[in-house]
């Protein structure tokens, strides 16, 4: 049974359509209900619940609201409480601030709730101006992802911000023939990057200070390389890693519906036409309910990587320099008197 509740009022009824989908890089969860009716039952602003046989799938609020024409057919699209962090753009300054610290602050400020969040393992000490609030939190989830290597997603659940860990398996196992209504599986070369050469600047000249590559990669397929600038402060060979690409591979299958199956979570596929047969993380998830159907369209991923967001670090204290200038300019005194005499 499908359930809208819109300001605590429910509606239980011929729904002619409803889309229920998500993405894992910065989209927020989105609900769009087209339906009959010779009244409008939903405003912009208004607080809207959805459910699925008393489960509680979204929490939101709408964003717009559409009337085709003379009939009774009206449509009203929602976001859940995570487009707040994609909206608001703020100017920050944080110091040794932990991730925690930086997402409640953003929060906070936001009025949003905070739930379930990772323990903290790093300081972060970054600008963020001009920013968006996603940017702001990713970007503090990013450095601690260098440290501990887990994929973080930020999400809203149950109306709450929460920090979740990546590709979780999900209890979903799809088979050819009974789930699967259609399947699409696809290979590209455009996008692949198998060598990185770093390079540093010393008295205006670049030199090249080492290389990333993927062997297998450039001998099969020739060479598509970048650059990278060398980063005292960094991990410059990890950093040059994560910038490979490999063969980029793509999944999509149409299936019968379930509420399991949501991004960022991965499910067991077996549909061995396509060679699909295995666990997959979903990328995009997008369900339908229309003329007593209900099916999802998925797309997957075949490699886990983060959403990332990187700014410039806060530049370190001059002290040390102003320091070193002064001994300098004791030194040039001294060299002076030694050789006035």
């Amino acid at each position: 049974m499908l359930k809208i509740v819109i300001n605590d009022k429910e509606h239980i009824k011929k729904f002619e359509r409803i889309v229920w989908k998500g993405g894992i890089h910065g989209t927020s969860r989105t609900l769009e209900v087209t339906y009959l009716d010779d009244t409008q039952i939903a405003k912009l602003g208004d607080k809207v619940e959805f459910y699925v046989d008393d489960d509680k799938l979204f929490i939101g609020k709408v964003f717009s609201v559409e009337v085709v024409g003379e009939s009774k057919v009206k449509t009203f699209r929602c976001f859940d409480n995570s487009i707040y962090l994609n909206k608001n753009f703020f100017v920050k300054n944080f110091n040794k601030k932990k991730p925690s610290q930086i997402l409640k602050e953003i929060c906070g400020e936001l009025k949003l709730e905070v739930g379930n969040i990772p323990e903290d393992k790093v300081d972060c000490t970054y600008p963020a101006v001009n920013k968006s609030g996603y940017q702001i939190i990713l970007n503090a989830y990013t450095i601690q992802h260098r440290k501990d290597k887990k994929i973080y997603s930020i999400v809203s659940n149950d109306g709450k911000i929460e920090v979740v860990e990546q590709g979780s398996l999900a209890d979903v196992m799809l088979n050819s023939g009974q789930d699967i209504k259609s399947s699409k599986y696809g290979e590209d070369l455009e996008q692949m990057v198998n060598q990185i050469v770093i390079y540093k600047t010393e008295k205006e000249k670049q030199q090249i200070v080492d290389k990333v590559e993927n062997k297998e990669d450039k001998e099969k397929y020739g060479l598509f390389q970048k650059v990278m600038q060398y980063d005292k402060d960094r991990d410059n060979i990890s950093n040059a890693k994560e910038m490979l690409k490999s063969v980029e591979k793509t999944g999509n299958i149409t299936c019968l519906g379930n509420v399991l199956i949501q991004s960022g979570y991965s499910i067991g596929i077996h549909e061995p036409h396509t060679n699909l047969v295995g666990s997959f993380l979903v990328k995009n998830d997008t369900h339908t309910w229309e003329n007593d159907m209900y099916y999802c369209d998925i797309e997957l991923t075949f490699e886990n990587i983060m959403d990332k967001s990187e700014f410039e670090e806060k530049p370190k204290s001059k002290k040390s320099k102003s320091k070193k200038s002064k001994k300098n300019k004791k030194s040039e005194k001294s060299k002076k008197k030694a050789g006035a005499k």
